[in-house]
C-alpha cells in the first residue's frame, strides 16, 4: 500500500481540545475531525475503508504542519483524495463545552 498524507488544515479548522476541564478523548479533536473528513469524502468517492485505504497514523510533513497519514491501495487514489477534499464545515466548541455545527458543508 502506498502512504499519503493529507494536511489536516485542509480538512478541518476545529480547535484541538476543549475549553473546559475533563474530557476522555485522548487524541486531538483537530485530528479526529481530520480523519473523519477524510475518510467521509473516501467514502463519498467510493473508496471502501478496510478495502481500498486505512488510516494509519497522525503525523508532520516536511514543514512541519500536523497530517493524517492513509495507506491506500492503488496510487491514483492519492489524486481523487488531494482535489476532493473539503474544509467548508466550522465547529465551534463554546465556553461551557458545547460543540455546535456553525457551518455546514454545501
Amino acid at each position: 500500500m502506498k502512504e499519503i498524507n493529507i494536511r489536516e488544515s485542509r480538512a478541518t479548522t476545529r480547535m484541538g481540545h476543549l475549553p473546559i476541564s475533563g474530557g476522555g478523548l485522548n487524541a486531538s479533536y483537530t485530528t479526529v475531525d481530520a480523519v473523519a473528513n477524510i475518510c467521509a469524502t473516501a467514502g463519498n468517492l467510493g473508496l471502501e475503508y478496510g478495502k481500498d485505504f486505512i488510516w494509519s497514523t497522525q503525523g508532520y510533513t516536511d514543514d512541519m504542519e500536523e497530517c493524517v497519514t492513509l495507506l491506500v491501495k492503488e496510487e491514483k487514489y492519492e489524486t481523487f483524495l488531494q482535489l476532493a477534499i473539503q474544509n467548508e464545515h466550522k465547529i465551534k466548541h463554546t465556553n461551557d463545552g458545547d460543540v455546535k455545527l456553525i457551518k455546514e458543508r454545501r
